[in-house]
């Protein structure tokens, strides 16, 4: 029910793309923003002489990109050779639906346009609206047109087009598509099928789930159909068709049903198709990160007494910006034993805030002042392999951001009227503030390391692999460095200037470990969900104008 590819990617962009400097991390805002800047100079010059400009989206909702390729799929396969495309994608958290869709739509995050769930409770599209309305604004011949299964698309994110039309059913949505194009003229359609949503929350998101997959296969029979519609078009030799295929989030199984709305990779990952006749094909896959190894003489935390605490002030933040990191190696635990924290844990909502392990072997991060609470799910840790884990709290920004082995995970919005988060208990790790919650890791804790300031991205990514030296660039900021790697004692050692000592009240088993940590890397980029907007502004020759403060960028091979 409803909730209301092996190119080297500097190969590419060297070869074919608008952008000439690819070494910007794709999920910093201000970087996508240069990068919108720099494609839209090109304004129409670079689009003219091609054949009039058409655009057909095709939204699927939640339909998993390794389902889309390992299902009987061939239409959607068979625009992969006039495509540049990705199954590496990635779309915002929250992973609903409202914001999935109004980020495609927009080109913004939820930061921006406000919707962070299907409530649609506060939206902002008055100051950034769907990009087809920014064509409307553009150029008012153009016929735009919105045909979609989920109201809440028409009803919210969509005003101020030509044709809005929401039907009860996918086959109603395909019908309708493909008799607007045999017998209408429109320059810009967006399409949204919800079957495949559907049938991942009654039965799991998987390719190993029959009823989905079957759901995915029936969906490829409609844009089939649409395909053949669009092509049998009496002008479309001298048409020029862009066809984007995405949907607006991914899915997980969970028991015998399945779900979305975290923060997980399963949920986020999301693929990206944009064809047309003359693309060349060009897949965009994430890079490979490198690996270290990592070698030392760590405590195991095997047991909820086992824990290394302070009682010192210097680690209650109140309302200032900081940054946590730590090292975990672990294959198992249970329930949500905390790693590093200063809060009682047993509510989210309790001041301060805490690193912990999280159900299906995954971690989050939580803050709460008594009153709010902000919660960011991350990856997969207990695979027995090291992993970097960094909190960020800006509260100039009002951000809270997490990054696991140098990669951005997630990002979340703190209110306005978000409190203290001091809580008066002692900062440990290993153990909540209390030092009695009743969860333990099961492994390795180590690098922890705490900074007074919100750390930049390539601050964190710089020092994933590697120690932290007085040559850090923000080395004067750091108010606590415990490595783990004493090798003995009843102690963690301090390596930062404050030299704040932190004791264990049980000596631990120390032991020798050997284990790889993954090295995150800032110079892959992969499409986003707020590329879609920008692109397709950019295949209508509009000129982007910095004051809509855009996060997406282009995909659009140069001269197209």
């Amino acid at each position: 029910m409803k909730k209301i590819f092996r190119l080297s990617y500097v190969t590419i962009l060297t070869s074919i793309f608008l952008v000439t400097s690819c070494t910007k991390d794709p999920l910093t805002d201000e970087d996508a923003v240069s990068t919108a800047k720099a494609v839209s100079v090109t304004g129409k010059s670079a689009l003219a002489n091609s054949g009039t400009k058409k655009l057909l989206i095709i939204g699927i909702d939640g339909c998993r990109g390794d389902v889309l390729m390992g299902a009987n799929t061939p239409n959607v396969h068979g625009l992969l050779p006039n495509a540049v495309y990705s199954l590496d994608a990635l779309t915002e958290t929250p992973t609903w639906s409202g914001n999935g869709w109004s980020t495609m739509l927009t080109g913004v995050t939820h930061l921006k346009h406000g919707v962070t769930d299907n409530s649609f409770s506060s939206p902002n599209f008055g100051t950034y609206p769907s990009f087809l309305k920014r064509l409307e604004t553009y150029n008012t011949a153009l016929k735009t047109m919105s045909i979609v299964h989920w109201a809440p698309i028409n009803t919210y994110i969509v005003d101020g087009i030509d044709v809005e039309k929401t039907l009860t059913t996918d086959a109603a949505v395909k019908n309708e598509v493909v008799a607007a194009l045999t017998n209408d003229n429109p320059d810009a359609l967006f399409l949204h099928f919800d079957d495949v949503d559907h049938a991942g929350h009654s039965y799991g998101f998987s390719i190993n789930v029959p009823q989905y997959k079957a759901a995915v296969e029936t969906t490829d029979g409609y844009i089939g159909e649409i395909l053949t519609a669009l092509k049998n078009r009496p002008n479309y030799a001298s048409e020029d068709w862009l066809v984007i295929v995405a949907p607006d989030h991914g899915g997980i199984v969970t028991g015998s049903t399945g779900s979305h709305g975290g923060s997980s990779y399963e949920e986020r990952n999301i693929f990206t198709i944009y064809n047309n006749k003359n693309f060349t094909s060009a897949k965009i896959e994430k890079p490979v990160d490198p690996t270290t190894t990592i070698t030392g003489k760590f405590a195991n935390f095997n047991s909820n007494s086992i824990y290394a605490s302070t009682t010192n002030a210097l680690y209650n933040f109140g309302t200032s910006s900081f940054t946590v990191e730590c090292r975990v190696k672990t294959s198992g635990y249970s329930s949500d034993p905390s790693l590093v924290s200063n809060k009682n844990w047993v509510s989210g909502k309790n001041r301060g805030f805490v690193i912990c392990a999280n159900t299906g072997g995954k971690w989050k991060v939580n803050i709460g002042d008594t009153q709010n609470r902000v919660d960011i799910s991350g990856g997969t840790i207990n695979d027995g392999k090291w992993h970097h884990l960094t909190l960020v709290v800006d509260r100039t920004a009002k951000l809270v951001k997490t990054y696991q082995d140098g990669a951005f995970v997630g990002q979340a919005a703190i209110v306005s009227s978000f409190g203290s988060l001091t809580s008066g208990l002692p900062f440990a790790v290993g153990q909540d503030g209390t030092l009695t919650y009743g969860a333990n890791v099961n492994g390795n804790i180590a690098e922890v390391r705490v900074w007074n300031k919100a750390l930049s991205e390539a601050s964190i990514l710089n020092y994933t692999c590697s120690a932290v030296t007085a040559s850090h660039l923000d080395y004067s900021s750091l108010i606590g460095y415990w490595k783990g790697d004493n090798g003995s004692g009843s102690s963690f050692i301090d390596s930062s200037s404050k030299q704040v000592t932190l004791a264990f009240p049980n000596t631990p088993a120390w032991t020798t470990s050997t284990a790889t940590l993954k090295c995150g890397t800032a110079t892959g980029v992969v499409p986003k969900m707020v590329d879609i907007a920008y692109s397709s502004l950019q295949w209508f020759g509009v000129p982007i104008n910095s004051g809509w403060s855009l996060d997406g960028r282009s995909w659009l091979p140069a001269g197209n």
